[in-house]
């Protein structure tokens, strides 16, 4: 085989990559011609899985999807409970949860912005992020008593009410991130390394980001404007004035400066939430009991819009459809990989922010034995009726 024709498959386990999958490459050199992914490495079974739990049981699962977006995932499915309960959540718990949905929204760029620091090298802001992440989970921590999980969501409420002393916390924490994220989106703009990298890399036009459906910041840095907190507003959104953050550019660098100016437009939302947040008590926790229903919720991730579909029998869960922000996004990465050079794969990935962890996996645990077992391993192992 020629040096000019070969095959290259990178992952499923790769240093570049936080999660397994693989990307198989044709190579022309060192130019790629051709990029299939091939996912399935994490499969979860996820949805099989919450089918004919009871409400509490699923909330409980469904929060646990992600360990970054943790708390969206159990947003998107409440509303859909509280949708077939025909009730609308008073002001205040409206507030607490946008208040942990941009909370959730500001650690997760700064993650993602410090793992593309990391992809190229820039080792000392990697570690600036998250070091001052560290006082989104903080926050987390005291308000919810998780700094991963939170588990502060319930039908009709929220487990824990804010304190007064709660509120001046959040917002000293304010003050701290939004200086310093101000300060790297500046290295940002300034630093040559950082453009030179990132600029005219993994660039989608508005007409892709349309073609491929793209969502959240990915379809946003390409002028795509898709955020469900303007176009279908939920939970405290209505109330609030805040900036949709839009670029032209498309590249991997317009992607970093959108997610950097999202984190401090939510800065400003969280400081309105506090500033206005309704004097009531919030209701206390309750059993509800569902006998039928079907609902569907859209709800804007830090990643781009979950969407939830369920059906509800005997106050258990029959059937339900998750589809994650990275679903959306993910497939648009062979086009951007296309007669594009090698180097570029691990920058060219990340730019797009994916989790498989809320697309897969599936952990068998059996007779006290475990295994974990990618898709096909499952289906041929535990779905073969001939095996």
């Amino acid at each position: 085989m020629s040096m000019h024709d070969f095959s290259l498959p990178i992952g499923p386990i790769n240093p570049s990559m936080k999660e397994p999958t693989c990307i198989k490459l044709d190579l022309d050199g060192n130019i790629i011609r051709h990029a299939k992914l091939q996912m399935g490495y994490t499969h979860k079974g996820i949805e099989q899985l919450l089918e004919g739990k009871k409400i509490e049981q699923a909330l409980y699962i469904a929060q646990r999807i992600c360990g970054i977006c943790s708390f969206c995932h159990s947003n998107g499915f409440n509303h859909t409970i509280e949708k077939m309960l025909n009730y609308e959540a008073p002001k205040r718990v409206k507030f607490i949860r946008t208040l942990v949905t941009e909370l959730e929204r500001i650690q997760s760029h700064m993650l993602w912005t410090g793992f593309m620091f990391h992809e190229f090298g820039f080792e000392t802001m990697f570690q600036y992020l998250l070091r001052d992440r560290e006082c989104i989970l903080d926050i987390f921590e005291r308000v919810t008593g998780g700094r991963v999980h939170h588990a502060i969501n319930k039908p009709k409420t929220v487990r824990y009410d804010l304190r007064e002393q709660d509120v001046r916390f959040i917002l000293e924490k304010m003050k701290t991130i939004e200086e310093q994220i101000n300060r790297y989106l500046d290295i940002v703009k300034k630093d040559k390394l950082t453009k030179e990298r990132l600029m005219g890399v993994g660039v989608i036009t508005k007409q892709t980001a349309r073609r491929y459906c793209l969502v959240g910041p990915t379809a946003r840095a390409s002028g795509f404007n898709n955020d469900i907190r303007r176009s279908h507003p939920y939970d405290a959104y209505p109330y609030l004035d805040f900036d949709v953050i839009m670029s032209k550019q498309g590249d991997a660098y317009a992607r970093m400066i959108v997610r950097l100016m999202e984190a401090i437009e939510s800065v400003k939302i969280i400081r309105q939430l506090m500033k206005d947040l309704p004097k009531e008590e919030i209701p206390k926790p309750q059993i509800v009991f569902i006998e039928e229903g079907v609902a569907t919720s859209q709800v804007e991730a830090p990643r781009g819009e979950n969407f939830y579909f369920t059906i509800i029998k005997n106050n258990k869960v029959d059937r339900i459809k998750i589809r994650t922000p990275t679903f959306a996004t993910i497939n648009v990465l062979p086009a951007l990989l296309e007669n594009k050079p090698i180097g570029d794969v691990p920058v060219v990935l990340h730019s797009l922010d994916p989790c498989f962890s809320c697309m897969e996996r599936v952990i068998v645990v059996k007779n006290d034995k475990r295994e974990v077992l990618d898709e096909h391993g499952f289906i041929h192992k535990y779905c073969d009726q001939s095996h």
